[in-house]
């Protein structure tokens, strides 16, 4: 376990906080003495959240839709006015294909889907990572240090059947954080990806009259490694993926943190398909 000081001092963002794997993540920066930021479009869900002890009046609430420019920019502001620096955003909101299902199934095949309903999805999983990252490291490329941290999906689920607009929004971040990461090479602010490692128990992604998966992760697997990747602990690594599933808690957070690391975005994939291609010739 990270020791309760290790943000102290630091600024976080985390977006879509008020629930789910956000919620998770956002607590658990704030017992490791960040100063907090949660944004989201569930005003409710920010106040029941302020109401938590472990925050002791160092959260702020942005209510604040990610897929708009000027919402990310104001949100970013307010950070930077209200606690003078911002050193770490999570992009963690997200929705599911039910907002592209005119009965909220879990899946929709694209050409039944809701056409705005589809766009939506791309904007908040996708777009709007991109949208607070894009606001957001100017700040951390000043102070000379930073993290960026995406929640993105498994591999499978990018490509699964009746998942067209949640698994390309994921793809594309996930492509995203290698892209982000070398442009960033050099000023002290890295870009890594934590995700699940499988379906989470998350509010609105399983609609509640519907079959549930037999198995579902608790979101409280991401409280550990969201915090070692926001400290100086993860200096000098980016452009990486961690699955908080396999994070073994018993081990020293480096050794744990080393054994749930690979390179983002599956380059091994290009490499076995170039091999392929040359087997070919």
């Amino acid at each position: 376990m990270a020791e309760k000081q290790a943000l102290s001092g630091r600024t976080v963002i985390v977006t879509g906080a008020a629930s789910g794997m956000g919620r998770v993540m956002i607590r658990a920066l704030a017992a490791a003495g960040a100063n907090a930021a949660a944004l989201d479009l569930d005003a409710a869900g920010l106040e029941r959240l302020a109401g938590e002890p472990v925050f002791a009046g160092r959260l702020r609430r942005i209510a604040a839709d990610v897929s708009k420019a000027e919402d990310c920019r104001n949100a970013v502001a307010d950070v930077l006015a209200t606690f003078g620096s911002l050193d770490v955003l999570v992009n963690c909101a997200g929705i599911s294909m039910a907002h592209a299902a005119a009965h909220k199934q879990a899946r929709i095949k694209f050409f039944d889907a809701d056409a705005h309903g589809w766009q939506r999805i791309i904007m908040i999983n996708c777009v709007g990572a991109f949208l607070m990252a894009r606001c957001a490291a100017p700040a951390m490329i000043a102070r000379g240090w930073g993290r960026i941290i995406n929640v993105t999906t498994s591999f499978d689920t990018m490509i699964a059947a009746g998942l067209s607009a949640y698994g390309a929004a994921k793809a594309a971040l996930e492509a995203s954080c290698v892209a982000w990461s070398k442009d960033l090479e050099g000023t002290g602010v890295s870009v890594n990806i934590l995700v699940p490692g499988g379906p989470t128990d998350t509010p609105g992604f399983f609609p509640p009259d519907l079959p549930r998966p037999p198995v579902l992760l608790d979101p409280e697997i991401m409280a550990v490694p969201i915090v070692w990747l926001a400290s100086t602990q993860s200096d000098g690594i980016s452009a990486s993926r961690f699955v908080a599933r396999d994070w073994d808690r018993n081990l020293p957070p480096e050794e744990a943190a080393a054994r749930v690391r690979m390179p983002a975005a599956w380059p091994a994939l290009a490499q076995e398909a170039a091999k392929a291609r040359g087997h070919q010739m």
